[in-house]
């Protein structure tokens, strides 16, 4: 064998074994990665997704959140390269965010300051620009609002009522916060006054305003809201009612809404869901939405009509995921989808057919104590 060829099979053996390396332990880079926050364990947790089987696999950390708080919420910037954690804090005070840092591994590093928030933070929502994050926090009726800087630094714009106070109402105890992709509107359910109000977004400011009209009727006890990728259409999950609304955000060039003021919701369309719908998903193409049945352990599915947002139960019907489904999240490629199960202290995965909208149940992964949001990228 001559001295070059040798030198050449070594070179190769160097090769292959930093590539093992690489691939396994702390320091591997996670195809794809799914954030989990635990309410149980008062933490945040990191899985590598592998984008070939959707399998996830937990990597070796747990990130904890601000001191003497509950996780409630969690939303990924545009980026991908940074987390928001909401925290209710133990004893119903003001709440507050944790940033952090995503890294190429998966592990997450806490940045910023721990802002405050209204009391009892229970949802998150950025806009596609990365600009603004918002809150609905639902023991202050409020939405704040935070413009996002340079390394996830957070800096209040203001706390906005979700409605107008009135002397005997009950309070409108948001439970959901969305909006749309251009970041012009954001949506607030408010469970306790089965309602959703609308805000007009200042592009330069963040500042919210109501739409004329605002609030809208809802079903009852509203859970959550999601809005679809061309921001044409509102999914409202109303767990009081076990339905699922459907709104035309009007717009200049929606028909019939050119003397409706803009973000004004129309043309409710309602359709039956499993029990206690909660958590909602819209796939990237915005063809099916997904709803958790939290009191049925199940998943719902639907496809939306293009032209009207009118939903469909899709005829393979519903999936089992564990127990106490509470948040559905769909990776951005839109063939893997995400279950966290609250009672079950599990994740469900499946493998989303992007042209039927079908799920195929992957095996579970296991979760720290009540699991309650996931974030995918």
């Amino acid at each position: 064998m001559s001295i070059k060829f040798r030198g050449l099979i070594a070179l190769l053996v160097v090769i292959g074994l930093s590539g093992l390396v690489m691939s396994c332990g702390g320091s591997s880079r996670p195809a794809g990665l799914l954030l989990v926050i635990s309410q149980g364990a008062t933490d945040v947790n990191s899985y590598g997704i592998n984008l070939n089987t959707g399998v996830l696999t937990q990597i070796n950390t747990a990130a904890p959140v601000a001191a003497n708080s509950i996780p409630t919420a969690i939303v990924l910037d545009p980026s991908g390269n940074f987390a928001y954690v909401a925290n209710a804090t133990n004893g119903g005070g003001p709440g507050s965010i944790t940033a952090y840092s995503v890294k190429s591994d998966g592990r997450l590093s806490p940045v910023g300051s721990n802002p405050g928030t209204g009391v009892n933070p229970v949802a998150l929502a950025i806009d596609h620009g990365g600009h603004f994050l918002f809150v609905a926090n639902q023991g202050s009726d409020t939405v704040s609002v935070f413009s996002i800087g340079a390394n996830a630094a957070l800096t209040q714009v203001g706390a906005f009522a979700v409605v107008t106070s009135v002397p005997g109402a009950p309070a409108a105890t948001p439970s959901s916060v969305a909006v749309t992709p251009s970041g012009s509107f954001v949506f607030v359910a408010n469970a306790g006054q089965n309602t959703v109000s609308v805000f007009a977004v200042d592009a330069g400011t963040g500042a919210l305003t109501a739409v004329a009209g605002s609030p809208f009727a809802a079903g009852t006890a509203p859970a959550a809201v999601t809005v679809t990728p061309n921001g044409s259409y509102l999914y409202v999950a109303n767990q009081g009612s076990n339905n699922i609304s459907a709104f035309t955000i009007c717009s200049g060039a929606v028909p019939g809404c050119a003397t409706i003021a803009p973000g004004s919701l129309t043309s409710e369309t309602v359709v039956s869901a499993g029990l206690a719908p909660g958590s909602l998903a819209v796939d990237p193409a915005g063809n099916f939405l997904y709803a958790t049945d939290r009191d049925s352990n199940q998943l719902s599915g639907y496809r939306i009509t293009p032209s009207t947002g009118v939903l469909t139960a899709m005829s393979s019907g519903a999936v089992s995921t564990g127990t106490a489904p509470v948040f559905v999240a769909i990776h951005p490629a839109g063939n893997y989808l995400y279950v966290a199960n609250s009672g079950g202290d599990s994740i469900s995965g499946f493998h989303l057919v992007t042209q039927s909208g079908v799920l195929g149940p992957l095996a579970a992964a296991p979760s720290a104590s009540r699991p309650v949001g996931i974030a995918v990228k």
